[in-house]
């Protein structure tokens, strides 16, 4: 009964607006994202994912400490929400991509593809860890304040390689996944109730641009 429920679009669809839904929260943090460095500057979360080297990350974590007043407290506690917030992202994400995958699986009919997309599936299992670990490790970092140490070569760059990988299980199991479903669809293969995720899914894309067009002009006014 699970097994066949999860090879319904019905889960992609709800899981994917959700994740959307949180991430619009997310981004409405990252408007705060200002370091001093050595003049306040903005910086992405990707940065703080990916710096070039363990100094790098150091000296964001600092800067975002060293900034005066409501701004320093804003930009901590935007970093930290985010970062709190990527929790609740990260089954969305990862279970969405992993869904795909599984309708994929059950669409093909060579089983050695059938068992390709299984494994990518499982895998997103992996990316999620990886995820999970990287947010503690950038909370623990951001609990340091301004004392924050340097990570030692050999931790930064196992901590590199693990949010490598994450993106890499992530995007290569998207990527995939989205040209099978091309082909499918170019060949006629497809069924409606792909076609109506693929319509809701549509649907709560443009309403999260919307949305993010509505509140930025709201900012700016």
């Amino acid at each position: 009964m699970i097994s066949e429920y999860l090879h319904t679009w019905h889960v992609f669809v709800w899981s994917f607006g959700a994740m959307l839904l949180v991430t619009f929260f997310m981004m409405r943090q990252a408007k705060n994202f200002i370091t001093l460095d050595p003049i306040p500057r903005s910086f992405s979360i990707m940065e703080l994912e990916i710096p070039a080297t363990g100094q790098e990350l150091v000296n964001i974590i600092k800067g975002i400490f060293k900034l005066p007043g409501n701004d320093g407290r804003a930009a901590v506690k935007a970093v930290k929400n985010q970062l709190y917030l990527d929790f609740l992202f990260m089954p969305l994400a990862y279970g969405s991509i992993a869904l795909v995958c599984l309708r994929v699986a059950n669409k093909v009919s060579q089983e050695w593809l059938k068992y390709i997309f299984i494994f990518l599936a499982v895998l997103q299992l992996v990316a999620w860890l990886c995820d999970i670990v990287e947010n503690i490790y950038l909370l623990k970092k951001m609990g340091e304040g301004d004392a924050v140490s340097l990570p030692a070569k050999q931790v930064h760059k196992a901590y590199i390689i693990m949010v490598s990988s994450k993106w890499a299980i992530a995007l290569t199991a998207t990527t995939l996944a989205v040209s099978a479903i091309i082909f499918f669809w170019t060949t006629g293969n497809y069924s409606m109730s792909s076609l109506n995720a693929c319509g809701i899914a549509a649907a709560e894309i443009l309403a999260f641009l919307i949305l993010l067009k509505v509140t930025k002009k709201r900012a700016n006014a």
